[in-house]
């Protein structure tokens, strides 16, 4: 995806909400600043990712067991999201350290500046997800599946103590320079993993069976 493409495809009331404000509420000199930063932002990062599906195995009970590729999760939050699932994909996106440079460097000089870049890499990081799971669910829509909303670490019981076994999974750190900190967090910072599962169609006619009187 070129920078022209992803400049295109930014929400730009979704970088004023991570600013914690309303597009309509902006205005004129920082709506044209977001338009500034966005396009600094977008010719110096480096965006990159990758995903790789794996077969899933669910079994729930007291407490719900995951078998996904090399990965055994126990996480009742996941499970629910990945019911009815026979294979999943794990995958990773990054905006690179370059990101996180610029950054670094407007917090120094122009914190002002480094709000805005943080609000914009924040979506474009959003828009690249996007990207990798509209690709994701053209695969399943292949096979007659439909995609799962994608479900990352860190989110309900899926805890972040996963994220090492996820990177070692893909290999992350040779494939998108992707590690964690001695703190569990991921570097880059613009960085995000998540499971996707794709969701047969004859799950899909049961339940519409099951649920009409």
């Amino acid at each position: 995806m070129d920078v022209r493409e992803l400049a295109g495809r930014v929400r730009r009331r979704e970088i004023y909400r991570y600013m914690g404000m309303k597009e309509e509420d902006a205005g004129e000199s920082l709506r044209a600043l977001v338009e500034e930063q966005l396009i600094r932002l977008l010719n110096q990062i480096r965006v990159r990712s990758f995903y790789q599906i794996f077969p899933l195995s669910l079994q729930e009970g007291e407490r719900t067991e995951i078998e996904l590729g090399p990965l055994h999760i126990v996480s009742r939050d996941l499970g629910r999201n990945l019911r009815g699932c026979t294979s999943a994909a794990l995958f990773g996106a990054t905006l690179g350290m370059e990101a996180d440079r610029l950054l670094y460097r407007l917090g120094l000089t122009a914190v002002g500046e480094a709000v805005v870049t943080d609000a914009c890499a924040a979506e474009v990081l959003e828009v690249v997800c996007d990207e990798v799971c509209g690709e994701l669910a053209a695969l399943a829509k292949q096979n007659g599946e439909r995609i799962r909303p994608r479900y990352s670490p860190g989110f309900g019981d899926f805890t972040l103590a996963y994220q090492a076994e996820l990177l070692k999974t893909l290999e992350l750190p040779k494939r998108l320079g992707v590690s964690l900190t001695a703190g569990g967090m991921l570097t880059p910072t613009k960085t995000v993993t998540a499971v996707v599962g794709f969701l047969p169609a004859e799950h899909e006619k049961g339940q519409m069976r099951t649920e009409q009187p």
